[in-house]
């Protein structure tokens, strides 16, 4: 059954004022537990105001909690919030190290490498291609104007995976600038959503982090280090560095970080119409 408005509101009012069992919910809307569940998991990935942790997984004893999601959830200890207020007060690329994060993830939960290049023109991240191909439901970007979507691999545009996703119905959910340095790539998504309604869903903002989150399982950020904003002999070559996470729990984090920025931020058909009217 689709999960219609007053549903949810009544959801999320409920679960705001204290964690509730999937049960407990269904008394409320007056619903089955199997279609209770799926109107949480569908809050959760359309809005992130809702999170889910099951307690004794795998057991009879097997217990769902729903909690609401506030940005004081984002910050929940003095490391994490001091990382979160880096990236909130960041803006542009520059202003946030993501080994900031890395480092904190346990060695046998992430990955890191280190890519060296001359030309700047040359595309970053090949990997990106069979990286995003592991998307089964949803995929969460941090993007500065979305250039990564021009990349190719062995001619094939990076674009035309991005639709074979949206075929498969995986969602995006994107953080970027929406300006007139970005509105030529932005339009590109535009036509894809005009074919996969309801599938894209893109805010401005202006922000640090440079990365991807796949499925609540997989978090890939990039770094960049360029000649240029170094003195002579501090930087052998431009160095790109990527940085993978698998750890459950910084991953969800990630996606908290992401939600809170997203919820503040503007939606992209007011940005588009305002915009409009200058351009």
């Amino acid at each position: 059954m689709v999960l219609k408005e007053p549903e949810q509101k009544k959801i999320l009012e409920f679960v705001k004022k204290e964690p509730r069992t999937i049960q407990e919910i269904s008394k409320i809307i007056k619903r089955s537990w199997v279609t209770t569940d799926s109107y949480v998991r569908d809050i959760k990935e359309r809005t992130g105001l809702i999170d889910v942790k099951t307690f004794r997984a795998g057991s009879q004893a097997a217990l769902k909690i729903a909690y609401y999601q506030n940005a004081e959830s984002v910050a929940s200890d003095d490391t994490r919030e001091s990382i979160y207020n880096q990236i909130r007060n960041g803006r542009t690329k520059s202003e946030f190290d993501f080994l900031e994060v890395h480092q904190y993830v346990p060695d046998k939960m992430k990955r890191a490498f280190i890519e060296e290049y001359d030309d700047e023109s040359v595309s970053a991240d090949q990997q990106i291609f069979s990286f995003l191909r592991q998307a089964r439901k949803t995929i969460f970007v941090f993007s500065g104007n979305l250039s990564f979507i021009n990349m190719k691999e062995k001619g094939k545009p990076l674009l035309s995976i991005i639709e074979e996703l949206l075929r498969s119905k995986v969602q995006f959910r994107i953080l970027c600038r929406i300006n007139i340095a970005s509105i030529s790539n932005v339009k590109k998504f535009d036509m894809l959503n005009k074919k996969y309604p309801g599938l894209i869903e893109i805010h401005h903002c202006y922000q640090p982090l440079r990365g991807f989150i796949i499925d609540d399982k997989i978090a890939r950020f990039k770094n960049e280090e360029q000649l240029k904003t170094y003195k002579s002999g501090e930087l052998h070559k431009n160095s790109r560095i990527f940085y993978e996470i698998y750890d459950p729990e910084w991953v969800a984090w990630l996606q908290k970080v992401f939600w809170n920025m997203f919820k503040s931020s503007a939606d992209h058909d007011r940005r588009m119409k305002e915009m409009s009217r200058i351009f």
